[in-house]
């Protein structure tokens, strides 16, 4: 159905996506049907054979790894997975070996910190390119104790929000065919299995509405300068996040 729609750019994410036993057939029709095809994963099983074979049979556009570590006591311990980071580096080896585009995201947290510059050493050494990443959100049930998590210094600096086209020239849909703006604004979805590609003319007015500063929001009169969307904001909030998380007011008040 999304290719019929002319959808483009396909990004498969999880949870982690290549644990999902329909993964490859899924995978296979989407790269058959022509579109530019991302994964994120956390590398735990890119060395498997299957998907060393699927991968490099039918390239994908990006493979993006997220790495929690540069070592197994504190990869596991922050994934809380034994093991977690021999397969992922495995992953990461089997990878390179065989040249697929991998690109790694390092998760900093106040956990992992120690290490920020033995991970970008191992990343370098694999010679694949890195991003790094310090801003942890709330969960999207609304759970704040992963905020806890954060590195004083290591919040991400992004540029000023000058708005989104989630919603109205990208989309999410989530395992059963729910299509919302994106992976936080999930308000009001429709129903790609009983709508059909009709519905999504009605994502656009319910991204709009979401992009609205409502609530703790209202009247800022920093809003020009933000560089936090909307949906974004609305998650720290309901979990009671400290402002200096999220916003700038924050950063004035600290300052």
């Amino acid at each position: 159905m999304l290719a019929g729609m002319g959808v483009l750019w396909f990004q498969i994410t999880g949870g982690e996506p290549l644990i999902d036993p329909d993964f490859a057939p899924a995978y296979q029709r989407a790269y058959d049907a022509g579109m530019m095809l991302e994964i994120l994963t956390n590398g735990s099983r890119l060395a498997r054979p299957e998907h060393l074979a699927l991968f490099t049979a039918a390239r994908p556009h990006k493979i993006t790894v997220s790495m929690y570590g540069a070592s197994p006591e504190t990869a596991d311990a922050l994934t809380q997975t034994r093991g977690a980071f021999k397969r992922t580096y495995a992953g990461l080896l089997a990878a390179a070996e065989v040249g697929l585009p991998v690109e790694v995201t390092i998760i900093i947290t106040k956990h992992n910190v120690d290490e920020l510059e033995a991970m970008r050493s191992l990343v370098d050494q694999l010679g694949f390119p890195r991003n790094e990443y310090g801003s942890i959100s709330p969960t999207y049930t609304g759970d704040g104790s992963t905020l806890q998590a954060q590195a004083p210094g290591y919040l991400d600096k992004s540029a000023v929000f000058g708005g989104c086209p989630a919603g109205h020239t990208s989309f999410h849909v989530d395992p059963h065919g729910m299509a919302t703006m994106c992976k936080v604004g999930r308000d009001n979805p429709i129903s790609l299995i009983t709508e059909g590609p009709e519905g999504l003319m009605r994502l656009p007015a319910i991204a709009d509405a979401q992009m609205l500063r409502t609530g703790g929001c209202t009247g800022c009169t920093l809003s020009s300068t933000c560089r936090v969307c909307r949906p974004m904001a609305r998650v720290y909030q309901e979990a009671k996040a400290p402002l200096d998380h999220y916003c700038q007011h924050g950063e004035r008040t600290s300052s």
